[in-house]
């Protein structure tokens, strides 16, 4: 039996999360979610669907902004604003706080928790939090010693 590569098991993962749920994962949820997390970088709608047309899976632009907004959803992948893209979701395929680094050279994105003090900082001042999600733009380890030679 051959190895699944890393984003296949992420994508069976979210799968079974959802299956779980109750929730159905349609054909073109899947081709999505597969897609997203084979992807290198943040996708933009229409070039996820660009992607898929060329695999011979996608069905039209407005479908895949509803997939893109199930996913966001359930948890299982995240919007970037600052890029106008979408990526897969690194941690769980649970809802959660976000706190994303995106290198405003080379394009790579890192994922992780937002820090609780935030979500504090709102509650403390009488807000509640439905959806958080911070992008720090600036430069990875990498791009800065490549700048300072």
């Amino acid at each position: 039996m051959p190895d699944t590569c890393s984003a296949c098991e992420r994508s069976e993962t979210a799968t079974d999360a959802l299956s779980d749920r109750g929730v159905r994962l349609t054909e073109v949820r899947r081709d999505v979610l597969q897609t997203l997390h084979h992807a290198e970088k943040p996708v933009g709608a229409y070039e996820l669907f660009d992607q898929l047309k060329e695999a011979g899976k996608a069905s039209a632009p407005p479908a895949v902004y509803r997939v893109l907004d199930f996913l966001v959803e359930q948890g299982l992948a995240h919007k970037l604003q600052s890029l106008s893209a979408y990526t897969a979701c690194k941690s769980a395929p649970h809802p959660h706080e976000a706190f994303f680094l995106i290198c405003r050279e080379c394009g790579h994105v890192s994922e992780t928790t937002a820090p609780a003090s935030m979500i504090e900082t709102a509650r403390n001042g009488g807000f509640t939090p439905e959806h958080l999600v911070v992008e720090a733009i600036g430069l990875c380890e990498s791009c800065q010693e490549t700048a300072h030679v």
